[in-house]
C-alpha cells in the first residue's frame, strides 16, 4: 500500500526542508512573492485575487526550509494539484527555489502530489510545462503527441470578441 502521508523532510547544507499541505493556511501574498523572486514567467502577472481563487480550487503542496525552532520557515518550493477525484488530475505551479535546486524537493513534491488523497481516484494526470521534461519522465510522462491527443487552448480575450463571455 502507499504511503499517503507527508514526506520526510530533506536534510540540505542550509538546514532541513520540510513539506506541508498549506492549501488553506498560506498567505496568498507569500505565494505571490515567492513567485516573483523566483521570476517565474507563468505567474508573473497573477493578482492577489487570482491566487485566492487558485488556492480555493486545489491543493497547495509546499516546502519549507525550517529555523531552529522547526516552525514556518522559508517558502523553496511548491507545487498546486487540482483534481475532478474521478477522471483527470492536473499539476501546477511546479517550483523550486533556484538556491534549493538538485535536491530532491521538486521530485518529492510531485511524488506526493501523485499520490496525494486530495486527488482521489483519477484514470490520468496531465500537465503542462516547456521546461524541466526529464523531471516528469521520471513519472511516466508523455508527450502528449505520443499519446495521440492534442492539446487545444483558447484565451478568454477571445472568447469575450467572439460574444462567449462577458
Amino acid at each position: 500500500m502507499t504511503d499517503l502521508s507527508t514526506p520526510q523532510p530533506i536534510v540540505s547544507a542550509k538546514g532541513q526542508v520540510a513539506f506541508a499541505d498549506e492549501t488553506w493556511s498560506i498567505d496568498p501574498k507569500e505565494l505571490q512573492i515567492f513567485f516573483q523572486a523566483e521570476a517565474v514567467f507563468w505567474t508573473a502577472n497573477r493578482t492577489l485575487k487570482q491566487w485566492r481563487h487558485l488556492l480555493a480550487c486545489s491543493r497547495l503542496l509546499t516546502a519549507r526550509l525550517q529555523p531552529g525552532d522547526g516552525k514556518g520557515g522559508r517558502l523553496v518550493g511548491t507545487t498546486r494539484v487540482w483534481s475532478d477525484q474521478a477522471y483527470e488530475a492536473k499539476l501546477y505551479d511546479v517550483v523550486t527555489a533556484k538556491d534549493m535546486m538538485g535536491l530532491g524537493i521538486a521530485t518529492t513534491l510531485v511524488e506526493w502530489s501523485l499520490r496525494h488523497p486530495g486527488v482521489g481516484d483519477v484514470q490520468r494526470f496531465v500537465l503542462e510545462t516547456r521546461d524541466a521534461m526529464n523531471l516528469y519522465t521520471r513519472f511516466g510522462f508523455k508527450r502528449s503527441e505520443e499519446l495521440e491527443t492534442v492539446h487545444m487552448r483558447v484565451d478568454a480575450a477571445e472568447l469575450h470578441e467572439r460574444g462567449l463571455r462577458q
